[in-house]
């Protein structure tokens, strides 16, 4: 054997003349970033792109189109659908212009030198509109309205009032002073190279004036793309694909877009349909969106809108200590098992990222109420937690008066009992801070009573059951759930052999090379389909094998931990490619049908753009192939990576703290892997880094990282150098690649209705439910 001075010169030769000193992460400028961000519309294609303005509304339009699309939406109605550009009293035809589309609208470039731009303003309740030409011109702008009332002008300001069904006035101003013809075009009164209007809405006119008049007089859309570059560059990532590297901004700005202030600061679940504050999908959306994006003032602010809203109601109900499903104007409802306990994860990572004490203090206050709750309303005598047959993700129910589950999940499901033992893990970490240790203890104690509980009822040795029945019989549907005993953040809940059998027969059975199956494809109850009228209503193929996008997030997370991510980056890929070209421009659907199209293709259903889906892909770039994970109560800057083959290097910029980040510059050698490190921040860090091996088991090292200064991290070979010096590695997890074996995607089966025996008939499922034979 080398021995280890040897090893170590020769490591650092090898690194010394691969490699020369490695600078700062460089971030391109706000035009090179968005120039390389723009999606490309085919000319004359009809695709649906969105923006948010991170307050109450959104537009909606298609490119090359001016009559489909909702427009700037707002439950008050809406009022602004479209509008047209002239120059010299000549239309910019749309549906030949050369149509970009971007995270705040869209870009038109026309042959004749002309330019038209819509932005949606966020945090102002606006649009801007553009025209430029190459030569002075008399431009001009149309806004088309869905609905108008009566129409005024004084002071250089257009003030159109509510039409029929809206409730919001619509005020118009300009940069340069303009005329108003009948048709509400607003035209230059001298030649000009540029002209921008303002569409601004308010309860008021005057307000609407104001608003309008504000905007008209500074550069909006310059501000706009300002805001969005700070925004969505606090992180970075840019790898050696720049597809990916395209793909992963868009998935930050689609995420970022459903960030409102509509009842307090929270999260839309998706559009058109859930624009309300739901919490599973709320705190399942929180890291991807805000936390690996550095905004934790939003996260914090998420986290303490929804606590307003717990459930304390004297005397206490079956509900008490949860958290709402659902805000609403109408209801708050607390129907939802998990809501709560993912809320208490994604509080203790947000204290990890940012090292807030005082707010932990806060999320203490949610915990007691909660388990107090939970214990005495839910919880079995083995310590598990039961909850009604549709209270967890999968919660589609049947339209009859017993209100049946589609897919019965109760009353104890696989990732609730993972999610119960990661809220009691969460409680006692929230106490422990609070310094009430018994509290800490006893949610500890009742932690391991659920892990031993859990692993004999659940886990037969071969095969993990989805839920157990209510007469204590494994259900043993294969599904995607049993994979989040893979993506705990904080410690295993079950053994990692357990976990690596767990993630061999859920990826063997349900991943395809675009998705995760709800439902294996050989189950008796598949549905290949997920809108398929001719045969059943949508909801119940909703989560019997209609793919997720968000379920793709935690797959993602198990592959990477053991080592598979090179088979997890294909499906990245996959994903990337819906997120640039498939449905909604910019964003990616709730669902995919399981099953693609005779001619390949696939198909996006349920809402057109939707949370989680965009959050979690942001997250898996994130945490699971840098595999960044800060835990500043530990005063610690986690590794965990799992670098795809196919990146020969990246650089990245990972916020955490308060205005800290590290920058990260990695390349691979001719035998292994450079990582360094420059700390932007006051305060030295203790850097872990958890490697993979060849063999995919994992190392771990630890070193103090010094604010301002580069270290250089070079690992060959299973072994590590630190700016040429030797780290002394400890064992981290063992490899479990002889369990696992090789990983493939699974073929996806041709569409034969008659192979498919819920196919078989109108409503075959429904029968079986309403029979109560549903197994």
């Amino acid at each position: 054997m080398m021995k280890a001075s040897v090893l170590a010169r020769s490591l650092a030769l090898a690194f010394s003349l691969s490699f020369g000193t490695a600078g700062a992460v460089e971030k391109p400028g706000i035009d090179a970033f968005f120039d390389a961000m723009a999606i490309h519309a085919q000319p004359g294609q009809q695709a649906r792109f969105v923006a948010g303005d991170n307050l109450a509304g959104y537009f909606e339009a298609f490119t090359h189109s001016y009559d489909k699309g909702e427009g700037y939406v707002f439950k008050s109605g809406t009022v602004f659908h479209n509008y047209m550009s002239f120059a010299d009293g000549v239309q910019n035809d749309r549906s030949g212009g050369s149509e970009e589309v971007l995270p705040w609208g869209h870009r038109v470039r026309y042959a004749n030198g002309a330019r038209e731009e819509l932005a949606l303003l966020s945090k102002q309740q606006a649009l801007a509109l553009r025209v430029t030409s190459a030569k002075d011109a008399t431009l001009a702008l149309r806004p088309l309205l869905k609905t108008a009332g009566s129409v005024t002008q004084a002071d250089g300001i257009v003030t159109v009032a509510p039409g029929k069904g809206a409730a919001l006035y619509m005020a118009l101003a300009a940069d340069r002073p303009f005329t108003l013809r009948d048709d509400l075009t607003l035209a230059t009164k001298a030649p000009a190279t540029s002209f921008t209007v303002i569409a601004a809405f308010g309860a008021t006119a005057a307000e609407a004036a104001a608003r309008a008049r504000t905007l008209a007089q500074g550069d909006a859309i310059a501000a706009e793309r300002r805001v969005t570059y700070e925004a969505l560059t606090r992180s970075y990532l840019a790898t050696s694909d720049l597809a990916y590297n395209k793909a992963l901004n868009w998935a930050k700005a689609s995420a970022r877009m459903f960030v409102v202030e509509e009842y307090g600061t929270g999260m839309w679940a998706g559009l058109p349909w859930f624009r309300e504050n739901w919490g599973r999908d709320t705190f399942i959306a929180l890291p991807g969106t805000l936390l690996v994006a550095g905004d934790f003032a939003s996260a914090k602010a998420v986290l303490a809108n929804f606590a307003r809203y717990q459930n304390l109601r004297a005397p206490r109900d079956k509900d008490y200590g949860r958290i709402p499903n659902r805000v609403s104007p109408s209801e708050i409802i607390y129907n939802t098992v998990d809501g709560t306990p993912w809320m208490l994860r994604e509080a203790i990572e947000t204290i990890r990222y940012t090292g807030d004490r005082a707010f932990a203090a806060e999320m203490y206050k949610l915990a007691v109420p909660y388990f107090e709750g939970a214990i005495a309303n839910y919880m079995d005598p083995d310590g598990l937690l039961r909850h009604a047959a549709s209270d967890t993700w999968m919660d589609a129910r049947v339209e009859n008066p017993l209100h049946q589950p589609w897919s019965d999940r109760g009353p104890h499901a696989v990732e609730i009992q993972a999610l119960w033992y990661t809220a009691l893990q969460s409680g006692a970490m929230l106490a422990s801070q609070a310094g009430d240790h018994a509290r800490a203890r006893e949610w500890s104690t009742l932690a391991a009573k659920v892990q031993a509980s859990f692993l004999r009822r659940f886990w037969d040795g071969k095969t993990m059951a989805d839920r157990l029945r209510a007469d204590g019989s494994r259900d043993t549907k294969l599904r995607p759930n049993q994979l989040m005993l893979a993506s705990i953040p904080f410690d295993d809940f079950v053994p990692g052999e357990v976990q690596a059998k767990v993630t061999k027969n859920a990826v063997s059975g349900l991943l395809y090379p675009y998705g995760i199956a709800s439902l294996a494809q050989d189950d008796v109850y598949f549905h290949p389909r997920h809108e398929n009228p001719a045969f059943h209503h949508k909801d119940a193929a909703y989560h019997n094998g209609t793919i997720w996008g968000w379920n793709a997030g935690f797959t993602v997370t198990a592959l990477n931990r053991f080592g598979y991510q090179d088979l997890s980056w294909p499906l990245t890929q996959n994903l990337g490619a819906q997120i640039l070209g498939l449905g909604t421009l910019g964003s990616m659907s709730e669902n995919l049908d399981a099953l693609p199209r005779e001619d390949g293709s696939l198909t996006p259903t349920g809402t057109f753009a939707q949370s989680w889906s965009v959050a979690e892909y942001a997250r898996n770039a994130y945490q699971d192939y840098v595999g960044f994970r800060p835990d500043l109560l530990a005063n610690t800057l986690v590794f965990e990576p799992a670098i795809p083959t196919g990146w020969r290097d990246f650089g990245a910029a990972l916020p955490f703290g308060a205005d800290e980040s590290v920058d990260v510059d990695f390349e691979r050698t001719r035998d292994g892997e450079r990582w360094t490190f420059t700390l932007r921040g006051k305060t030295a860090r203790t850097l872990r880094m958890i490697y993979l091996n060849p063999d995919k088991s994992r190392s771990q090292v630890a070193f103090i990282l010094a604010p301002g200064k580069a270290a250089t991290l070079a690992i060959a070979g299973g072994r590590a150098l630190l700016d040429g010096r030797a780290l002394k590695a400890q064992a981290a997890r063992p490899s479990h690649a002889a369990t696992i074996g090789k990983l493939d995607f699974v073929q996806p089966k041709v569409y034969r209705s008659q192979d498919f025996p819920m196919l078989r008939g109108q409503d075959v499922l429904r029968g079986i439910v309403e029979r109560n034979e549903y197994r």
